[in-house]
């Protein structure tokens, strides 16, 4: 008996798919003709247009109608078809989500394998762009929101923040590629066992910006957003103690929140690995008396360790081993342990598995990006994995945002208005040369 072949198969359904989406709009749109009429609408003329959805592209005709200077079409509402787009927005957000997994030529080979929709890498492109429009627009939406009432902010004894940073290659205004340090936070309320050898943070958010600063502000607004915090809360916080994340840029936080015990924590994994870096080659007594010092938290042997080792280099070695002791001398105090400080276990050190969810889309096969092609793609990848992009690009704040920006231009515009008719008397103060 000869196989069918599949392919086949799945054109007689796309067949019978496209009758019954046809059936289904005509039989919406003529429903729809009492209800128009009673609306005060007047109908037009019948118009067609081609989008393409998820389970293909379709050209149909539907009724337009008139009031006053009013232009509406249900059939296009009832589907939730943007005025000129060719594309559903379902399918622009499974071209985003897919987009977080893969290339874009991989992305216009999959919908067209899977969707039996035709689109070119433009398209993509374009997609990804307007995820950063929706990402900027979600940003502005959040601080018009009323603050969180107290009663829905998140309790925790401790709150969790690690900084780091992901280097990806960014075009320049010049258009030449070179790497660019985008600043990513974790914020979590701790870990939760899921399976064996499996833990989940709780409570996770991250956040992604080429800018450190805006990154930091983004993180201390989320804090004061969400979290209840009081008298006991405890901030804890861990990093490598590179630039835009010094303990210093942590202190900042616990500050302005007002939290009375804060406890930073230079990575022991990055520790660990700069001492092996610069212990090699030399005894391994001292070395592990380096190691000795940490854990025992004893400042003293690690000076004697450190005056040990400057008596063994050479002059070309002094230069690079006094930047190492300086460092290790003035960040010691955040390598005291954490049995020292009072805690049997804490989840941190945990940014480099956060961040391959980042290198892998970003990094491989020499991947460049343009700055916007960049921040919209992390904050994608970021929002995919945390099960919000969905969210993105149908959620009820882009109705609640739209109303916000309405009612801010109906009151600038007022108060416009109202100050051409005001007689101003402005008092200006000199100002002293200072130097």
């Amino acid at each position: 008996m000869k196989v069918i072949d599949e392919r086949k198969l799945k054109d007689k359904f796309i067949v019978g798919t496209e009758k019954d989406f046809y059936r289904n709009i005509k039989k919406y749109d003529e429903s729809m003709i009492p209800v128009m009429k009673a609306r005060g609408y007047t109908c037009i003329r019948s118009a067609e247009r081609t989008v393409a959805f998820t389970f293909g592209e379709f050209c149909f005709s539907r009724r337009k109608w008139k009031r006053g200077s009013e232009w509406y079409s249900p059939v296009d509402e009832w589907l939730g078809l943007d005025k000129n787009s060719r594309y559903s927005k379902e399918l622009i957000y499974q071209i985003a989500e897919l987009s977080t997994m893969m290339s874009y030529d991989h992305v216009v080979k999959v919908v067209q394998m899977m969707y039996h929709v035709k689109i070119t890498k433009p398209t993509v492109i374009k997609t990804v762009k307007f995820a950063y429009q929706l990402r900027n627009q979600y940003e502005e939406y959040q601080y018009y929101q009323e603050e969180v009432k107290k009663k829905d902010k998140i309790k925790a004894d401790i709150i969790f923040v690690e900084g780091d940073g992901v280097f990806l290659r960014i075009l320049d205004e010049e258009n030449k590629a070179g790497y660019r340090d985008f600043a990513h936070f974790v914020i979590h309320t701790g870990s939760k066992k899921i399976e064996k050898n499996r833990w989940k943070l709780e409570n996770k958010k991250s956040i992604m910006s080429i800018s450190n600063r805006h990154a930091r502000e983004m993180v201390l607004d989320y804090l004061y957003q969400n979290f209840e915090i009081t008298e006991n809360t405890i901030l804890i916080t861990n990093s490598d103690g590179g630039h835009g994340y010094t303990p210093y840029v942590f202190k900042e936080f616990a500050k302005v929140l007002g939290i009375k015990r804060h406890e930073h924590f230079w990575d022991e994994f990055h520790v660990y690995k700069e001492i092996d870096q610069m212990y090699k080659g030399y005894p391994d007594d001292l070395k592990n008396k380096l190691y000795q010092s940490i854990q025992t938290h004893d400042k003293k042997l690690l000076r004697t360790v450190l005056d040990t080792t400057e008596s063994l280099l050479t002059s070309a070695e002094e230069e690079n081993f006094s930047k190492f002791s300086k460092k290790f001398l003035r960040n010691f105090q955040y390598t005291k342990p954490l049995e020292l400080r009072g805690f049997r276990y804490l989840p941190i050190g945990i940014m480099e598995s956060q961040h391959r969810k980042i290198t892998y889309r970003m990094k491989k096969r020499g991947m460049i990006w343009s700055q916007t092609g960049a921040e919209s793609m992390t904050n994608m990848i970021l929002l995919s994995k945390s099960g919000q992009l969905r969210k993105l690009f149908f959620g009820e704040w882009q109705k609640e945002y739209q109303e916000y920006k309405a009612a801010e231009e109906l009151t600038a515009a007022t108060i416009k208005v109202r100050q051409n008719h005001i007689k101003k008397d402005y008092q200006f103060y000199s100002l002293k040369k200072r130097w």
